[in-house]
């Protein structure tokens, strides 16, 4: 199956939509670090809003991007499960703040996991720095496992926690866009010489 990084042949559009996702995390990350008491109640807002928005502007990658890159469906699939996390947190408040550590958690992972293989991908199209990414990637399940490891340590461990998740993903998604902006500067020079 070939990935983004794989078909440079066309342009890659809307690359700084992965920018805006990791300045929203680190964001997130930061007004949580410097409110941790009253954290864990925004945290549930502040959550389901940034999910729901997530959601929104990776299916918009995936569809403005889906005569480009045949993993499209990954790209639609992911933000489709954000966007329905987003939408269940807004609608159940009280229930989403007590399973909101789990969420979190298994939602980490999955973009732990994402962010590896796209490390991978790099790492096949010759990028030097894909080790930062997977780095990125692996500090990331680690912090979803501690958190499924113990949900019920407090709530400042878990705020503090989760905000150190999401600054990591943030600081991925935010070296993502400036390599997804590189590839879209080759892929238009590739395709300029073609021409």
């Amino acid at each position: 199956m070939k990935t983004l990084f794989d078909e440079l042949q066309c342009e890659v559009k809307n690359w700084w939509m992965s920018l805006l996702l990791g300045i929203l995390y680190v964001v997130v990350a930061v007004s949580l670090m410097f409110a941790p008491l009253s954290g864990y109640a925004v945290l549930s807002v502040l959550f389901s809003i940034s999910m729901l928005f997530s959601g929104l502007l990776e299916i918009s990658f995936a569809v403005s991007n889906r005569k480009n890159v045949s993993s499209w469906g990954w790209y639609l699939a992911g933000g489709i499960i954000d966007m329905i996390f987003g939408f269940y947190l807004i609608a159940y408040p009280l229930l989403s703040m007590e399973v909101i550590p789990f969420i979190i958690a298994f939602w980490l992972m999955f973009r732990g996991f994402s962010s590896i293989g796209y490390a991978m991908d790099l790492k096949r199209y010759g990028t030097r720095d894909w080790g930062w990414y997977i780095a990125l990637g692996i500090l990331a399940v680690i912090c979803s496992l501690i958190i499924l490891w113990q949900p019920a340590i407090g709530a400042i461990y878990v705020v503090y926690m989760i905000s150190f998740a999401f600054l990591i993903i943030g600081f991925f998604r935010i070296m993502l866009s400036f390599e997804l902006k590189n590839l879209h500067r080759r892929g238009k020079e590739t395709k300029e010489r073609s021409e």
